[in-house]
């Protein structure tokens, strides 16, 4: 199994060579070593942010106060220290694989600041290790990877699966698109965000045991948390290791890097290539649904019985705030068309769009309650609302003649 088509630039599909402007591979230089940097620097980032302001506020308190919670309090932050410095070293290590991997300069120097978006991303990063690569995480990947997968191998008998492409955009940190090679299907996964490159490129490629590094999750919230040890409690990664599964069936694992819709819209071999498209915790991350619904039907083999979109997920509309506030960042982000635009469309709506742009909905189920990389121990997380289809793409042809 080809566990990473060597991951390219930002931007442009693995194995691809696209020219790119000058000014354009300086930013995507500074965003690659700004997001190295919050890697690198987490661990000294976390103890300044988290640790340090405690021990400051608990030595404000009146004696009586640091009486009743000494030495509990001070020995809980000087745990939750020894678990930063244990992520901090995995994360660097991650970093190091990752500056190799992508071709970052070898002197630090030459590295754009960490931003304290980058930093809180790092530390989320964490928690989606633990929803993806944990056997802790499975139940909440069984709502819905499994989901996903059932459907797949309903459409599919096990003998037909090595001559067929699926297509996993926002991959993520990979599980999804490995779990389905697993099952035979040609898979590839598609991913822009720095952070999840590195690590996805990190777990796929560099791991080489299963439970062979720890992990702590939880230790970033100190809210909604019910003992200190479920705070505390180490995780094991990654519970399934990709350097253990083999196949006969060559390269049917690959990776692309960069965005969804210039990748796969804008280049021809891309079109009418793939028969299935999986879309989890996806379509809300799109500036523009309606493009991200083009480009998937554009994608999707345009013959009978053939193209299906198989989609889960909530419509926590990622670019909603950036609208209503009109403030953008673009320092460390590539300048595209679609940067500042956030097309927010209720389920209704979006169900009859899909319709509209040529699929007939095989499945359909709403409200289905889902987290993500939630903790189950806690005393509060966010419950989606998710919807979940399969809808089959109507070839090009039948649509003409419908319509005459």
């Amino acid at each position: 199994m080809e566990l990473s088509a060597s991951m390219a630039a930002h931007g442009a599909p693995a194995e691809r060579h696209v020219h790119r402007p000058e000014a354009e591979e300086i930013l995507e230089l500074r965003a690659l070593t700004s997001t190295l940097n919050s890697l690198l620097v987490y661990g000294k980032a976390a103890h300044y942010n988290l640790t340090k302001p405690r021990l400051a506020a608990f030595s404000r308190l009146s004696e009586r106060h640091r009486d009743l919670i000494a030495p509990f309090y001070t020995d809980h932050l000087a745990a939750i220290d020894q678990a930063i410095d244990i992520n901090a070293e995995f994360l660097k290590l991650v970093a190091r694989y990752g500056a190799n991997e992508f071709e970052a300069p070898q002197d630090l120097r030459e590295w754009e600041g960490a931003t304290s978006l980058q930093l809180d991303q790092t530390r989320s990063s964490i928690k989606q290790i633990y929803r993806d690569w944990s056997a802790e995480g499975a139940a909440e990947r069984e709502v819905c990877y499994g989901r996903v997968i059932r459907e797949l191998n309903n459409l599919y008998s096990p003998e037909t699966r090595s001559d067929v492409r699926v297509l996993v955009p926002g991959a993520g940190l990979g599980r999804l698109a490995y779990d389905i090679a697993c099952e035979g299907y040609v898979s590839q996964g598609n991913e822009f965000s720095y952070h999840m490159l590195i690590l996805s490129n990190f777990l796929l490629n560099h791991t080489t045991s299963e439970s062979q590094f720890t992990i702590y999750p939880f230790v970033h919230s100190f809210s909604h948390t019910s003992t200190a040890t479920n705070q505390l409690r180490a995780i094991r990664i990654p519970d399934k290791c990709p350097a253990t599964f083999h196949t006969s069936t060559a390269s049917n694992f690959s990776f692309t890097a960069g965005s969804f819709a210039e990748i796969y819209a804008n280049i021809p071999d891309e079109a009418d290539k793939w028969d299935v498209i999986t879309t989890v915790f996806f379509l809300d991350t799109a500036h523009n649904v309606l493009e991200y619904i083009d480009v998937i039907s554009q994608a999707l083999k345009n013959s009978d019985r053939a193209g299906y979109w198989i989609n889960f997920g909530p419509l926590l509309y990622h670019f909603e705030e950036e609208q209503n506030s009109s403030a953008r960042d673009s320092r460390n982000d590539v300048d595209h068309e679609q940067d500042g635009i956030s097309i927010e469309l209720p389920l209704d709506y979006l169900i009859s769009i899909v319709e509209k742009c040529g699929f007939v909905f095989e499945k359909l189920e709403t409200g289905v309650k889902t987290t993500y990389a939630a903790d189950e121990r806690a005393m509060g997380n966010w419950v989606f609302d998710s919807v979940f289809w399969v809808a089959r793409k109507i070839p090009t042809s039948f649509q003409a003649s419908s319509l005459s």
